[in-house]
């Protein structure tokens, strides 16, 4: 008796970090849609961490710049309900994908900094540092969260 009670408190807090995992990933990548879409909205606050083409086209009202934020806006939104999905039933393409995609971004970034990779003539430097800081390693933490939440739904399912 005392056996199956001890299991099923178990399998409760199983479910209960599966859960947490999956809104957690949920949550983080809607505060990065909402960043993009405060940027599809006119907002300039932050712009100059982003860099390059896209932060001239977004100063200078382009439209381009526009649909490329709503764009964003929309795959993180799309990522907000994947993560959400984890909570019920699949998901582990994803995290390889984010996990791996956001390494090899931060990675080849670390590479450069140390001196290995020689950078364009042209880098913003500023823009640079903040993608290595804080855009680009956003993939991976998304990506460790929803490992998190697909790992503890897969020994629950089983």
């Amino acid at each position: 008796m005392l056996d199956v009670t001890t299991e099923r408190r178990k399998e409760a807090g199983l479910a209960e970090r599966t859960t947490s995992a999956g809104y957690d990933a949920a949550v983080w990548a809607g505060l990065f849609a909402l960043v993009s879409l405060y940027w599809a909205l006119g907002g300039t606050v932050g712009i100059d961490t982003v860099g390059g083409p896209v932060e001239d086209h977004v100063r200078d009202g382009a439209s381009a710049a526009s649909a490329l934020a709503w764009g964003a806006v929309v795959l993180k939104a799309a990522g907000v309900m994947f993560a959400l999905a984890l909570v019920q039933r699949w998901g582990r393409v994803s995290t390889v994908l984010l996990v791996g995609y956001g390494g090899v971004i931060v990675w080849t970034e670390l590479l450069v900094v140390v001196g290995v990779i020689d950078a364009a003539q042209d880098t913003d430097w500023y823009a640079f540092y903040w993608h290595l800081a804080l855009w680009d390693p956003h993939f991976v933490v998304w990506g460790i969260l929803l490992g998190i939440a697909t790992r503890h739904r897969a020994r629950r399912a089983t």
